[in-house]
């Protein structure tokens, strides 16, 4: 059980004996052996307390954890006394919010560690740690004290023209800054596009023309029937999608209609319901039957893997991997693939979906108006215009890491949180 806030140790520490004397106040971090005698019940029970002094904790605040024996009714009897000495339940991501709220973490490391707890796969977990540690913060943190210098050098000009020892900054040099510094934003952005998915999974969809056996395809990975099977083409209306396992890696894996004129209400619905499954596609399977000739290129610009399908029907067509749903031959080599593409493209810095979700568009504004100053000094704008955008630049970065932040911002953000986290 721990404990957070100036009454911390005071409240954990009530009716415990410890082994050996302590100091009462400990100046650095301390673990105590002993006996807690809880209200209620007649033996004192073996317990450890650990104590952390502030601000150098989690939270920023002085820290206590109790630490007992591993029975429920015994740890909701330690509680109740905790509470009745004025402690009370954290809300959900308390802990967190205050180690933000005291300078200990900023915004980016709060969602990571929502990222951790969440995290679905080892990439995720991966991307999540590497967030936590600073990977997303400290690229934004810098670009924004950088722009911040620009800016005071910018304004102390506009204030004190007359001024001696005001030197205007270079223009050529500030436009190279200010392109610079947008393209560092804009690739940070594209780092988070598309990871915004609640479930947090790589999303693998299945595309090609009318019976090229994506369904059967479907069915044989999942190990079972989910999708309606026929040799009549266009049996696949609506997309189906489910969890599946490639090589150690969960993905979510999506079968849907295959690719053919939209003419008609129903084929119509079939058709844009595909192309919006593939716009969002982690990886695109191009599934080329084996007994007709190569599929037209995919209309989509997103990663992609070609394979055959129905290779049982045309054993000569080798010219891509192979796989046959009804003899299962090739299936585990494509599980490996689909695996190994989506780890290349994980292992680059994805963010967590709660940090994507919330910064991405921050980013974009931020580019775009660092852009927008750039073309004003390009065209001899004056320098209160390029200041007006770079101050939107400045203050939509500062959105992202927290340095400007509204309470429903950390409402949303915290209340996906679990208790005690």
């Amino acid at each position: 059980m721990r404990l957070s806030g100036p009454s911390a140790w005071e409240i954990a520490l009530v009716g415990f004996t410890p082994d050996r004397p302590e100091e009462p106040s400990p100046r650095r971090p301390t673990w105590l052996d002993g006996r807690l005698a809880v209200e209620g019940l007649r033996p004192l029970l073996p317990a450890s307390i650990a104590l952390w002094p502030g601000p150098r904790t989690y939270t920023g605040q002085p820290l206590a954890e109790v630490h007992t024996v591993g029975s429920p009714p015994l740890l909701n009897l330690v509680l109740a006394g905790c509470l009745t000495r004025g402690a009370r339940h954290a809300e959900p991501g308390e802990f967190t919010l205050r180690a933000f709220l005291s300078g200990r973490i900023d915004l980016t490391r709060a969602e990571a560690v929502l990222g951790v707890i969440d995290a679905a796969n080892p990439a995720a977990l991966d991307a999540a740690l590497e967030q936590l540690a600073g990977g997303l913060a400290s690229p934004i943190a810098r670009l924004r004290d950088r722009f911040l210098d620009v800016l005071a050098h910018l304004e102390a000009g506009l204030d004190f023209v007359d001024e001696a020892d005001v030197d205007p900054l270079g223009r050529a040099a500030l436009a190279f800054e200010l392109a610079q510094g947008a393209d560092e934003i804009a690739s940070l952005a594209d780092r988070l596009q598309g990871r915004d998915r609640p479930e947090g999974l790589p999303r693998v969809v299945l595309v090609g023309p009318p019976n090229a056996g994506k369904s059967r395809l479907f069915n044989a990975l999942l190990g079972g029937p989910h999708a309606l099977v026929s040799s009549q083409a266009g049996t696949t209306r609506d997309y189906l999608s489910a969890p599946c396992d490639c090589d150690g890696l969960c993905v979510v894996l999506i079968d849907t209609a295959g690719m053919e004129s939209d003419d008609g209400d129903i084929k119509g619905q079939a058709q844009a319901l595909r192309a919006l499954q593939a716009a969002r596609a982690d990886l695109l399977i191009d599934c080329q039957p084996a007994d007709s000739g190569p599929s037209p290129d995919l209309p989509y610009d997103r990663p992609r893997l070609s394979i055959i399908t129905k290779s049982d029907l045309a054993p000569e067509r080798a010219d891509l991997p192979r796989t046959s749903a009804s003899t299962g031959d090739g299936l585990p080599a494509l599980r490996v693939l689909i695996a190994e593409a989506l780890r290349a493209q994980l292992s680059e810095g994805d963010a967590p979906a709660s940090t994507s979700a919330r910064c991405r568009d921050r980013l974009h504004r931020a580019s775009t108006a660092l852009r927008d100053a750039h073309e004003t000094l390009m065209l001899g704008g004056g320098d209160e215009l390029v200041s007006l955008d770079l101050r939107q630049a400045v203050d939509d970065l500062g959105h992202v890491i927290g340095a400007v932040v509204t309470d429903d911002v950390l409402d949303r953000i915290f209340q996906r949180f679990c208790i005690g986290k």
